[in-house]
């Protein structure tokens, strides 16, 4: 085989596969590919995780306080049915109000000294009573929840969301 028809027999070869390895071509040796992501992959990744971020922690957040309220509330009906059966029993609301709340609770069979999100009072006469659950530090929330019997309404101040409260009346 002479030089010329070599070199055509190479030329053809490239021709057909342009950027393939092949023993007759030297291109290929110092070529190193690079490996791991680019700038604008991470940027793109970040943005995405970012947006997600933006939208699951204010949902978390709003999950969690409505959770603490939803403990609050559930005291609270806790308490009216007591002082429901109080009302049965002696035909008046009972008072818990000042240091000796957890105390007047449990002689009425509600222990609230495991709420962590509030604290309770009620204080009732002959007519009337009404449960006020204030939030602690521990809550991360200020503010209070209220229930009237005379009216029957519940209303919040503070931090807590109307919203969170119950829409029915007792």
């Amino acid at each position: 085989m002479n030089s010329a028809s070599r070199l055509t027999t190479i030329d053809s070869k490239k021709r057909r596969f342009p950027y393939a390895p092949t023993i007759f071509s030297r291109r290929w040796e110092g070529v190193h590919f690079s490996s791991g992501f680019t700038l604008v992959e991470l940027i793109v990744v970040i943005v995405i995780v970012g947006t997600l971020a933006s939208i699951a922690v204010p949902l978390y957040l709003h999950y969690s306080e409505t959770a603490k309220v939803r403990e609050g509330l559930g005291m609270i009906k806790a308490i009216m049915t007591s002082q429901k059966l109080e009302r049965m029993k002696t035909a008046k609301f009972y008072t818990a109000a000042g240091g000796s709340t957890s105390t007047t609770f449990l002689e009425k069979g509600i222990d609230v000294r495991d709420s962590v999100y509030f604290t309770y009072e009620t204080v009732g006469d002959a007519d009337k009573f009404v449960v006020t659950a204030t939030a602690t530090a521990e809550s991360d929330m200020t503010g209070t929840i209220t229930y009237d019997s005379s009216t029957r309404t519940w209303s919040c101040t503070g931090g807590i969301i109307e919203k969170m409260l119950p829409q029915e009346s007792e």
